[in-house]
């Protein structure tokens, strides 16, 4: 279940978290470093950069809001979600994107992760999310077989069974026969696994760009 914000209103509710997993991803090209917030107290040690992946982390608090400020400037708030409704023993994972040297914001999206639904004996499960700039629906392709067709951005497919095995992952626009660049290598679909495959960076630009377009896997379970 998604939740996109560009900005909010902030709200406090108490609460402590148990086993309540987050996962946070700086996909902003030009937003520089960021720090999230939780009932207004920072969480993190270190800030969080483009585009590396923080890895699952336990929440201590589920206090609300969730903000999400510049690590230059505490008090540039970039955006709030005011109640995420984080439940005890579940993963979620905060994707931050959108170009915000021409729009003034940033974009966020809040998923949580399948947790519950396991695959069938000699399966993996993997969902799609387009977060690559411009708002240009994408086609994915594994070994030369359609498996995600028209994903709008911001918009989170459904989780998809596939074979274990090894892809080649590759992107295409939706409507055209041009191939974006396969970015990630060979990826391997292991049993009873989730994974979440995510595109970011700007298409057009060069792959020498380290804002260009690209891609990435995560592993959800």
């Amino acid at each position: 279940m998604p939740y996109i914000s560009s900005c909010g209103k902030s709200g406090s509710t108490s609460a402590i978290g148990s086993n309540t997993q987050l996962e946070v991803l700086n996909l902003s090209p030009d937003v520089h470093p960021v720090n999230l917030y939780l009932g207004f107290v920072k969480q993190n040690t270190n800030f969080y950069s483009y585009p590396y992946p923080s890895g699952y982390f336990e929440l201590t608090t589920i206090d609300t809001p969730l903000q999400v400020r510049s690590a230059s400037t505490a008090t540039m708030n970039l955006f709030t979600i005011p109640n995420p409704n984080f439940q005890s023993n579940h993963k979620y994972t905060l994707f931050i994107t959108g170009q915000y040297s021409t729009t003034g914001y940033v974009d966020s999206l809040l998923t949580e992760d399948d947790t519950t639904a396991t695959p069938p004996v000699g399966f993996g499960k993997i969902r799609f999310i387009n977060l690559s700039i411009p708002n240009t629906a994408i086609d994915v392709t594994a070994n030369g077989t359609t498996v995600f067709q028209g994903i709008p951005y911001l918009i989170p497919s459904v989780y998809k069974i596939v074979p274990v095995g090894n892809y080649n992952f590759q992107f295409v626009p939706t409507g055209t026969t041009g191939t974006l660049a396969t970015t990630i290598g060979t990826s391997t679909i292991q049993d009873g696994r989730l994974y979440t495959l995510y595109s970011y960076g700007i298409l057009g630009r060069v792959q020498t760009d380290t804002s260009a377009f690209n891609a990435g896997l995560l592993i959800n379970r």
